[in-house]
């Protein structure tokens, strides 16, 4: 199991997501960069990010806290066929779902505004030592408050399943 700094943020509407936006993405080092446009491996349509959107979805690398398959998995019906997940658990993951997304997302645009801040002031003649490593320090406490809210959504996920269907799952990963 591991947790990058991913937003993990999707809702039924798919590849119809308002604004464009079906997907947010950020690599092992943080830095948010617009995915290719194709699906990933759940199916699930990759778009660039849009401002203020509220669909989206995290494709995180293997690396970091990962609890369960990239996505909404739950709505894939080989993976919950697989798992063995009964309707009323997928009733309960989306309601989680909806219940954390504007967490995550309020995270990821804090994130993704102080990335931006230190991208402005590295590129600064002005730059200095202090708010360079001021703002360094804020890009990190941002990638921090994500990983923990997508985290605290993961685990609330995990805490509907019982443990073979856990086995089952981390089998996929």
């Amino acid at each position: 199991m591991a947790l990058g700094p991913h937003a993990f943020a999707q809702n039924h509407a798919g590849p119809h997501a308002p604004n464009g936006m079906q997907e947010l993405h950020l690599p092992p080092n943080g830095m948010a960069q617009a995915p290719p446009s194709r699906p990933n491996a759940h199916g699930a349509a990759m778009a660039p990010a849009a401002h203020g959107a509220a669909d989206a979805v995290a494709q995180p690398p293997r690396a970091g806290v990962q609890f369960g398959p990239v996505g909404r998995w739950w709505d894939n019906k080989t993976v919950a066929k697989t798992v063995g997940l009964r309707q009323d658990q997928t009733r309960r993951m989306d309601s989680i779902f909806n219940e954390n997304k504007s967490a995550i997302l309020s995270s990821y645009q804090t994130f993704l505004k102080e990335q931006s801040r230190l991208i402005s002031l590295s590129k600064s003649p002005q730059a200095d030592k202090a708010s360079t490593f001021a703002a360094i320090d804020a890009v990190n406490q941002a990638r921090s408050n994500l990983q923990k809210a997508t985290a605290q959504m993961y685990l609330q996920l995990r805490q509907q399943m019982d443990a073979a269907q856990i086995e089952k799952l981390e089998k996929l990963e």
